[in-house]
């Protein structure tokens, strides 16, 4: 029987326990001791400055310790370890200095850990990322559970810092500098099996072991470390996973070599935008050279410059934006509840009727998925095959696991097995008569409750509904392609769409791992309002007698994941000039399309589904077509040199514009919900904060005089918008105000 560290230490002990702590230490007769770490009234552990000021005080008391022979480090919840530090105090640094200080602190507490005079060990289920990680490696060994909610990383580089608590030192010293760099630069987490093969975790336990026994496995395995011969078989099993990388890491060169390639990568990856995993990098190639506490002193100083940067408070601004979302019903103050969701109906084979067949398959979904012959149906399966056999070659996925998910799909050339459905997914081709057919055939098969969702891009909401008898039930869920990638859904509200159907899909959303945002029914939606300009300025760049790749590439160097050209390659010509129509007509030619893409779309040309657009694709290759010059030759007109900065400007400030309407017109709620439009459905850079984000960092009066300038040299497409010219006014942002 486990008894308290009143009955079994010393008085010394005895005074320090805090019942109103987080830390509960228990010892048992045979001299395992277990540090129980659960913050009670939160969800997950979080090493905040009051935890480690607790856990600091706890070992300087646990070191002077004489009867304890082996600590175990354990979490008081099942699916949670350490989900790392508080964010809110990376937040708030700002000086260099402070931040580099604070790092040293959390050092010196995690070394207390290592230099114990006992055995430590960490039994880890759950989250352990981030501090929570550095924690275990601070430990003398790991043991961890497989189980879903079981990951492992450093995701610092994901909020613009780097590990600051030994992981940049910690981790190479014990898994190997090629192994670490591939977590430390990217923050890829891993599962305890993964974690066990690349040598964080000593010893995996099978998903099978019942949780509640894993403070006996970690009881079991501490007391086999205390034999010398044990401890030295885990030890050396340690350097066996690191032979491969003995050649290259055991020599100056060769660690020169890595590095030189390591650092190519990062900024391939990067474009030199996110200074952390250079950073990171440094930490790491000048550390291992060191002793570790020379290295510790290396990644504090590194850390401290890196936390007071604009990019690290934008790359933390969109965590907390983030978590916003994942708490947000959709709806200000409704007393709806979102209805579970248990069978799925999907109208629309094809490509993207099959991705979101996969998606809803991989969540354990049943889909019952509806298209007018088997050849279609034979597309859609395919395409979640295809899907399900990446993740397969990946090793995201077993064979066994897909070939179970795949029977969750099945398919019909009418509307057998829908009566039962609880949600709708109609992802038909983009023509208005045919989403109003269909949806008005399927409102009478299913239950008055069924939700109906419509897929798409910028078709009415309102109009669609209104073929069917109960139109409050009928909503707009806009995946983005490819489905299973893009992290965005568009939650468009019709006007008669109700408060229920509403939250019901915002959980839905949630429930499939995506984060939606909740739209208000106009032309384009928000994405795609947005986008349409974007692209159609660089359409009109193209008439201007610039070159594809130069103007693909400005938008590169700005930090976009691709061009607006090769987007409209991605995206499809012809949805492109669809899309440019709808926005032309609904708002009465203020959106003017360029011409260029109406020829392009004319000339049969696809985009990259049709494997030619303004770029020729070869499988994963692709080049510029030197021939779309000749074909829109009778349009251009060239209009003087334009530097990169221009380029740059027109099409960030042509968005900007429409962004600002959508708030005028309220498309969205708040400004924050524009920014995740933004970045989880375009790419908007990460490290800009947002579309708008980015705005206010330029302030209000910036933007507004260069907006004029623009409009003085390219006409009213770049006249102000009312609430921009307010904003200027009266020196407001969009988050400042």
């Amino acid at each position: 029987m486990a008894e308290t560290v009143k009955e079994k230490t010393s008085s010394k002990l005895q005074q320090s326990t805090r019942t109103d702590g987080v830390f509960d230490l228990r010892k048992k007769e045979n001299g395992v001791a277990f540090l129980t770490f659960d913050a009670k009234d939160e969800k997950v552990n979080i090493l905040t400055s009051k935890v480690m000021q607790e856990l600091d005080g706890l070992l300087d008391e646990l070191k002077t310790e004489t009867s304890i022979k082996a600590l175990v480090f354990i979490s008081g919840k099942e699916d949670n370890f350490i989900a790392g530090a508080d964010v809110a105090e990376i937040k708030d640094v700002t000086d260099p200095k402070e931040g580099a200080e604070k790092t040293r602190m959390g050092q010196a507490i995690f070394q207390k850990i290592h230099d114990l005079p006992f055995l430590v060990v960490a039994a880890i289920q759950g989250a352990c990322v981030g501090g929570g990680l550095e924690l275990a490696l601070a430990c003398h060994f790991r043991i961890a559970k497989i189980h879903p909610k079981t990951k492992l990383g450093l995701p610092e580089v994901r909020l613009g810092i780097l590990p600051g608590f030994g992981g940049t030192q910690r981790l190479p010293r014990l898994i190997g500098i090629q192994r670490s760099l591939k977590l430390i630069l990217t923050g890829k987490l891993v599962g305890a099996k993964d974690a066990g093969r690349l040598g964080i975790v000593d010893k995996v336990l099978p998903s099978s072991y019942p949780s509640s026994f894993l403070k006996a496995a970690a009881e079991e395995f501490a007391l086999n470390m205390l034999q010398a011969f044990k401890r030295s078989a885990y030890e050396n099993k340690r350097n066996v996973k690191r032979l491969h990388a003995i050649f290259l890491e055991s020599n100056r060169f060769g660690r020169k070599f890595l590095f030189e390639q390591a650092r190519k990568q990062a900024l391939r990856t990067t474009r030199g935008h996110y200074p952390a995993p250079l950073k990171a990098l440094e930490a790491v190639q000048k550390g291992i050279e060191l002793t570790l506490q020379e290295g510790l002193e290396i990644e504090a100083k590194l850390l401290g410059e890196l936390i007071a940067t604009d990019v690290s408070k934008n790359l933390i601004s969109i965590y907390y934006l983030n978590e916003d979302l994942k708490k947000d019903t959709g709806v200000e103050k409704t007393r709806s509840e979102p209805k579970e969701i248990k069978q799925v109906g999907l109208l629309g084979a094809g490509v993207m009727g099959g991705g979101i067949a996969q998606l809803l398959a991989n969540k354990a979904l049943p889909v019952r998925m509806k298209d007018i012959n088997q050849q279609a149906l034979d597309i859609g399966m395919h395409r979640a095959e295809e899907v399900f056999r990446k993740a397969v070659e990946k090793k995201k996925l077993k064979r066994k696991e897909m070939q179970r998910k795949m029977t969750l799909i099945s398919g019909t050339t009418d509307y057998s097995g829908f009566a039962n459905s609880d949600f709708i997914i109609e992802a038909v081709v983009e023509i208005m008569e045919i989403k109003k057919t269909v949806l008005s055939e399927i409102a009478s098969q299913v239950n008055d409750s069924t939700i109906l969702a419509s897929n798409t891009s910028s078709l009415s909401i309102t109009e669609i509904a209104s073929a069917v008898e109960k139109p409050d039930r009928v909503i707009g869920f806009h995946f983005f392609n490819p489905v299973h990638r893009m992290p965005l859904v568009e939650i468009i509200r019709g006007e008669k769409t109700s408060d229920a159907a509403t939250v019901t899909s915002v959980a839905f959303a949630k429930k499939l791992g995506k984060i939606p945002i909740v739209v208000k029914n106009s032309p384009g939606f928000l994405v795609n309002r947005i986008l349409g300009p974007y692209i159609n300025e660089a359409a009109l760049l193209l008439e201007e007698g610039l070159k594809i790749d130069e103007i693909d590439k400005a938008m590169l160097d700005f930090g976009m994941p691709m061009g607006p050209l090769n987007l409209l390659d991605e995206v499809g010509i012809d949805v492109g000039y669809k899309v440019s129509k709808i926005l032309q007509e609904g708002f009465q030619n203020r959106v003017v399309p360029s011409k260029v893409i109406k020829k392009l779309n004319d000339d049969g040309r696809l985009g990259k589904k049709g494997g030619k657009g303004l770029y020729i694709y070869d499988g994963k290759n692709k080049k510029v077509d030197e021939s779309i010059y000749a074909l829109i030759a009778d349009l251009i007109k060239p209009d003087g040199s334009i530097s990169k900065e221009e380029i740059q400007n027109r099409l960030v400030f042509v968005m900007l514009k429409e962004a600002v309407l959508c708030l005028e017109e309220e498309i969205v709620r708040r400004a924050r919900d524009l920014d995740a439009g933004m970045i989880f459905g375009t790419g908007f850079p990460p490290f800009r904060g947002g579309l708008l984000k980015y705005a206010d960092t330029l302030g209000s009066k910036f933007c507004a005089r260069e907006m004029n300038k623009l409009a003085d040299k390219y006409g009213e497409r770049f006249e102000l918008p009312k609430l921009l010219t307010s904003m200027a006014n009266n020196g407001k942002g969009f988050y400042r105000n």
